[in-house]
């Protein structure tokens, strides 16, 4: 067995410990494990078990028993042959898989193989292969978010590495939030399970936070969480203090009830909704210029879609309408959506963004996507306005960039550009150094 021990966690009692145990089942030849190392020899076959635990029971409990869940785990996994788990994976794993089919066309070059068919996808447009980029996408999902889990982190489970780019951890100004934009829309809506308990769990501990850093009621998250649930700011000021996190992950709670109208599952979130708009409520504060009720740095799109979330969920459960009525009030204080001089969605209150910046973080469009503020019809000029921005950012960009702007061209109907998009990202990435591509 191999044993460890990580970093300590404030407030917690003791330490992460962990442990791994590994076997084999052989035919032919032998066995033998002496001072941790595991021979075999002469054998026709040998299948390898690894199990690995740790004693960590949530964000507060570390109390768990590694030994005994190592050995568990083992124990359970020795009775069936290989061909019986593979067997009960794949059925396992297809029954997710299999809740949603996209047909675009025939498997022309089924006898490529994977990565020639990126790096030929300029020329082949091998729709086919845009089908299984679809579905690798949910597969993705169902590896990473299994219920009773841990939710889609920035790696998912396939990090490699000590010391992953941002900690591997959840960071909540698009990642997060990216990786389970197929669970509703794709029927996979009982994988979020896990990111609902750490939208629960980072409630509750942001609540702290809220009161230390900014005197406030309510819970607040910041850019950036992970298996402790901290909310605090962290990493650099730029993108650290946000503190808009939470409001971005509650549409996901408000889109579930859209999806399913389950209006039970609406009442037991309806707190954490509630909990997150009065935390806004309280901190915005009127600018200089207009009198308009403003967050900093400027998210009132995210603030919009939390508070008309709470008014709509106050009135299907019956409870709170003097709380909904004054955030009705207050939604008509807030700084409104504007159109700046190039005719662009101005990304900040006054008129100062550059017509030549490409930076892949394209923040002010989440109105279009994934929120429904902007449409065609109900607000064309702020639609028009949005393309405009779009253009001048540009195509190429980052993976999780690139996915982002399929989304919002296919929501300014132009599926043309929303393709260009797919095109750039099935561009063959060997070199992990380059952005973009696949």
């Amino acid at each position: 067995t191999l044993s460890g021990v990580s970093s300590l966690h404030e407030g917690l009692k003791g330490k992460v410990e962990f442990q791994g145990r590994l076997t084999a089942r052989n035919q032919g030849g032998k066995i033998a494990c002496t001072d941790g190392v595991l021979s075999v020899e002469g054998a026709d076959e040998a299948t390898i078990y690894v199990s690995i635990a740790t004693n960590f029971n949530n964000y507060l409990d570390i109390t768990g028993n590694q030994t005994e869940r190592a050995k568990s785990y083992l124990s359970e996994a020795l009775v069936r042959p290989f061909a019986e788990a593979k067997k009960n994976h794949v059925e396992f794993y297809r029954r997710y898989l299999t809740r949603v089919s996209l047909d675009l066309g025939e498997d022309q070059y089924k006898n490529v193989t994977t990565d020639k068919r990126v790096e030929n996808f300029k020329d082949t447009h091998d729709a086919h292969l845009v089908a299984t980029y679809f579905q690798f996408g949910r597969y993705l999902l169902i590896c990473s978010s299994q219920p009773g889990g841990q939710p889609a982190n920035l790696q998912g489970i396939w990090n490699d590495k000590l010391f992953p780019s941002w900690g591997s951890k959840y960071t909540c100004n698009i990642n997060l939030e990216m990786n389970y934009w197929p669970s509703e829309v794709t029927n996979l809506s009982d994988l979020n399970e896990p990111l609902f308990r750490l939208i629960k769990e980072v409630s509750e501990s942001g609540k702290e936070t809220a009161k230390i850093m900014y005197g406030a009621n309510g819970w607040v998250l910041h850019h950036n969480t992970d298996i402790w649930r901290i909310t605090g700011a962290l990493d650099k000021a730029p993108s650290g203090m946000w503190p808009s996190g939470g409001a971005w992950l509650c549409r996901h709670l408000w889109e579930r009830y859209l999806y399913t109208g389950d209006t039970e599952f609406l009442r037991s979130v309806y707190p954490i909704l509630k909990e997150s708009g009065l935390f806004f409520d309280e901190i915005m504060v009127k600018e200089p210029v207009h009198n308009w009720l403003v967050v900093c740095p400027m998210d009132n799109q995210l603030i919009f879609d939390l508070w008309t979330a709470i008014i709509s969920a106050s009135r299907i459960l019956d409870t709170d309408k003097e709380f909904a009525a004054h955030l009705e009030q207050r939604l008509k204080e807030m700084a409104p959506m504007q159109v700046g001089h190039w005719g662009q969605l101005q990304e900040w209150m006054f008129d100062w963004d550059d017509p030549n910046d490409v930076h892949r973080h394209v923040s002010h469009l989440y109105g279009l996507f994934p929120s429904n503020q902007i449409s065609p019809y109900r607000t064309p000029e702020l639609f028009d306005a949005a393309r405009t921005s779009l253009i001048h950012r540009g195509d190429p960009s980052t993976g999780w960039s690139m996915g982002w702007k399929v989304c919002l061209w296919a929501r300014l109907l132009d599926g043309d550009h929303a393709y260009k998009l797919i095109t750039d990202q099935l561009t063959l990435v060997r070199n992990e150094k380059k952005k973009g591509g696949t």
